[in-house]
C-alpha cells in the first residue's frame, strides 16, 4: 500500500457466506504467549493440514513445511537473485518507484508449492491484460500505484488452467461499496485487496475467485478497523486473516476467511528484527507482509502460517503457551535424521547444560593418557567467590580426583568442581583451559562458533560479556559424535562418559517413564515385556538453569526396537530450552519427555 491517508469513517462489511542496508533475507528450512500490545495470534489448539481438495490457494493456506524467504527494501536485482535460487513470489509490495524497492514473501517453488508463475511491475493496464491472456493466467497478488500521475500495476500471476482453473475477477479504483457489490454480483470472495488514495479519494483494488466448490468459504472484509476490533471478529467468526493492509493511525483493512484449523499468527507494528524473531519462535512462514512507517521508523504488519511438522508443532505449542521467553527444541536420530526442530540454531544461554563439553574434553584427555580419572587431582575451591577468582593465593581448597570432579559436575552440577576442571586443563589458568575446551568443540566435534564456554560457572551467568553460549544443533552434534564416532571418544571411554552423567535414576527418566507407561497401556504392553523394554533403555543427559529465565536440557537416549526376537536399538539426541524469560511455567522435563513420545510409541509397538 502506498500514499494512503488516514480517514475517520469506519466501515464494516460482512462478506457473503530501503536501500540495501534495509534488506532482510532470512531462510527457513522447516519445520504462545505473545508480547503484549502490538502482537496478536491465533494458534489452533488442534487441527490438521487441509487436504489438497480443501486448499484453494496453497500460498495462503497450506502448512506443508517448506523453505521460505522474505525481503524488504529490496531492489529488483536482489529479488531476482532469490528467484534464481528457486523461490517464487507469493506477496509483493511496492515500497518506492524511484528507485524501485519492494517488500516480498516467497516460497521455494517445489513440492506442494510448485507451479509456473510470473511477476511484473511498472506495467500498464493493457500490458497486464496482455500478460494474463498470453499465459492463460490469473492474479494472486495485485498492487495499483501511480508514477508521475500515471496508473501502474505490480502483479504476481499463476496459471489458470487444468486443476488450477478458477472463475475469477480483478478490479481497480473502486469504492469500498462498489468492490463489495462486485463480489456479491459474481458470487465471489476476495483473496487479495489493496487500498490507496487518488485525488483525496479512498479507492480499492481486489482480486476475487468464485466462492463455490472446493474454493467455497465463509469470508469477511473489515475496513479501517483497530487491532482489538479485528481480534474480536477473528474470534467471533472462527476465522484467520489472509490479507492485511495499513489504513490510518493504527487501523487496518483486512480480509479474513473461516479457519480450517491451521496454526497461524498476525502481528503489526513490528521491526524487521522482531519479525524474524517471531517467525523463528513460531516455526512459521510469512505469506503476507505490509511495510509502513511510524514516526519515521519502518514497521511491518505480517501474516504467518505454521511451517513445522506435526511433532515440532505440538511441542512448540507446549513451550510457547507457557512462557514469554524464546523457546527451542530438537530431536534427531544419531544417523542424522532430524525428527523435530524449532530454533535449533538460535544461540541461548545454556547454564549448566554446556558442562558436557568440559566432560568430553576431560574424557578425551583420559583416552590420550594426558589425565587419569583416579590419579589426576584437582584443587576445588568450595567458596563461590574464591572459585570465581583467578588468583587463589591464601584460599582454602579441597582435593578431588578427576573422576570425583566429573561426577560432581555432571550429576550434582557442582560449579566449583566445574571451574576447577577449567583450571586443570589450563595448567592453573581457567581462561587457557576454556580455550582448549572450545578448541575441542570446534576442531574435534565440529561445533559452530555459536557455542563456547567463555566464563566460569556461578560467576555472573548471562551478565558476562561474552557469556557462555550454545545451540541445540551444536549440542545434538556433540551427543551424536560421542555415540557414533570413535575418533571423538572410543567405546570404552564412551561407557564411562555416560556413567558419570545423569541417566535412568534421575529426574528426566521419571517423566520419560510416565510417557512409556501411558503408551504401553494404550498398546497393551504389560508385565515382563514392559519391564524388558524399560530395562533396555540407555540414556545420559545434562540440564541447567538460571532460575526460570534460562532453562535447558540436552542428552542422548537409546530405545530398544524388536526385529522378531532381536533387539535393534535406535539412538537419539534431544534438547529443549527456554531463554530470556520473565514469565515461565514450562515443566521442561515433561516437555522433553513429550518430545520422545512418538518414538517411544513406535518402539513399544515392536514388543
Amino acid at each position: 500500500m502506498m500514499k494512503c491517508k488516514a480517514i475517520t469513517t469506519f466501515l464494516l462489511i460482512l462478506g457473503l457466506t530501503s536501500p540495501l542496508s534495509s534488506l532482510t533475507a532470512i531462510a527457513s528450512n522447516l519445520v504462545s504467549l505473545e508480547s503484549a500490545g502490538q502482537s496478536l495470534s491465533s494458534e489452533a489448539s488442534a487441527g490438521e493440514t487441509p487436504t489438497k481438495t480443501q486448499i484453494a490457494l496453497a500460498e495462503t493456506s497450506d502448512t506443508t513445511p517448506t523453505q521460505f524467504w522474505w525481503l524488504h527494501g529490496a531492489s529488483v536485482d536482489q529479488i531476482k537473485a532469490k528467484l534464481e535460487e528457486g523461490y517464487r513470489i507469493i506477496d509483493l509490495e511496492v515500497e518506492s518507484t524511484s528507485p524501485y524497492r519492494f517488500s516480498t514473501a516467497m516460497v521455494k517453488n517445489e513440492g506442494a508449492y510448485r507451479k509456473k508463475w510470473w511477476w511484473y511491475y511498472g506495467i500498464t493496464s493493457e500490458t497486464l491484460k496482455d500478460k494474463l491472456s498470453q499465459h492463460k493466467a490469473r492474479i494472486i497478488d495485485l498492487q495499483v500505484y501511480r508514477v508521475n500521475g500515471k496508473k501502474r500495476y505490480a502483479a504476481v500471476l499463476v496459471p489458470n488452467t487444468g486443476s488450477e482453473a478458477k472463475a475469477w475477477w480483478y478490479y481497480t479504483d473502486l469504492s469500498f461499496d462498489d468492490m463489495m457489490a462486485k463480489a456479491r454480483d459474481n458470487n465471489a470472495r476476495i483473496i487479495d485487496l489493496d487500498t490507496y488514495v487518488v485525488g483525496g479519494k479512498r479507492l480499492f483494488s481486489a482480486v476475487m475467485i468464485r466462492n463455490t466448490g472446493a474454493d467455497r468459504k465463509a469470508w469477511w472484509v473489515y475496513s479501517n478497523k483497530s487491532p482489538d476490533f479485528i481480534s474480536s471478529k477473528l474470534k467471533e467468526n472462527n476465522a484467520r486473516l489472509i490479507d492485511i493492509e495499513k489504513r490510518g493511525n493504527n487501523t487496518f483493512t483486512v480480509v479474513m476467511e473461516r479457519s480450517q484449523g491451521q496454526a497461524w499468527w498476525w502481528y503489526y507494528g513490528k521491526s524487521a528484527a522482531q519479525v524474524n524473531q517471531l517467525w523463528r519462535q513460531n516455526g512459521a512462514r510469512i505469506f503476507d507482509v505490509e511495510p509502513y512507517t511510524v514516526n519515521g521508523n519502518k514497521r511491518f504488519a505480517v501474516l504467518m502460517l505454521n511451517n513445522s511438522n506435526a511433532l515440532t508443532t505440538r511441542i512448540g505449542r507446549m513451550l510457547r503457551n507457557n512462557t514469554n521467553g524464546a523457546v527451542g527444541l530438537h530431536l534427531q536420530r544419531t544417523n542424522g535424521q532430524v525428527l523435530a526442530s524449532l530454533q535449533s540454531n538460535r544461540v541461548f544461554y545454556p547454564a549448566s547444560t554446556i558442562k558436557v563439553l568440559e566432560h568430553l574434553h576431560a574424557m578425551r584427555a583420559v583416552a590420550s593418557r594426558n589425565a587419569n580419572l583416579d590419579t589426576t587431582t584437582l584443587r576445588v575451591y568450595p567458596n563461590r567467590a574464591d572459585s570465581c577468582s583467578d588468583n587463589h593465593a591464601g584460599q582454602n581448597f579441597n582435593t578431588e580426583t578427576l573422576r570425583e570432579a566429573l561426577r560432581n559436575m555432571m550429576e550434582s552440577s557442582n560449579n566449583q568442581s566445574t571451574n576447577a576442571i577449567q583450571e586443570l586443563f589450563g595448567n592453573g589458568d581457567a581462561d587457557s583451559g576454556r580455550t582448549a575446551i572450545n578448541q575441542t568443540a570446534r576442531n574435534v566435534v565440529g561445533m559452530s562458533n555459536n557455542t563456547a564456554i567463555n566464563h566460569k560457572f556461578a560467576c555472573g551467568g548471562p551478565n558476562n560479556n561474552p557469556a557462555n553460549k550454545l545451540t541445540l544443533a551444536d549440542i545434538a552434534l556433540l551427543y551424536q559424535q560421542v555415540a557414533t564416532n570413535s575418533n571423538v571418544i572410543d567405546s570404552n571411554r564412551r561407557t564411562t562418559f555416560y556413567q558419570l552423567m545423569l541417566g535412568k535414576t534421575d529426574g528426566l527418566f521419571n517423566s520419560i517413564e510416565s510417557v512409556i507407561d501411558e503408551e504401553a497401556s494404550k498398546i497393551g504392553v504389560t508385565g515382563a515385556d514392559l519391564q524388558s523394554f524399560k530395562s533396555q533403555i540407555e540414556m545420559a543427559y545434562k540440564d541447567g538453569n538460571i532460575g526460570s529465565s534460562h532453562v535447558s536440557i540436552a542428552g542422548w537416549i537409546e530405545l530398544p526396537f524388536k526385529n522378531r526376537s532381536q533387539i535393534v536399538p535406535h539412538q537419539y539426541t534431544y534438547g529443549t530450552f527456554v531463554d530470556e524469560a520473565t514469565q515461565n511455567s514450562v515443566k521442561l522435563g515433561s516437555v522433553t519427555a513429550e518430545l520422545l513420545r512418538e518414538e517411544i510409541r513406535a518402539a513399544l509397538k515392536t514388543f
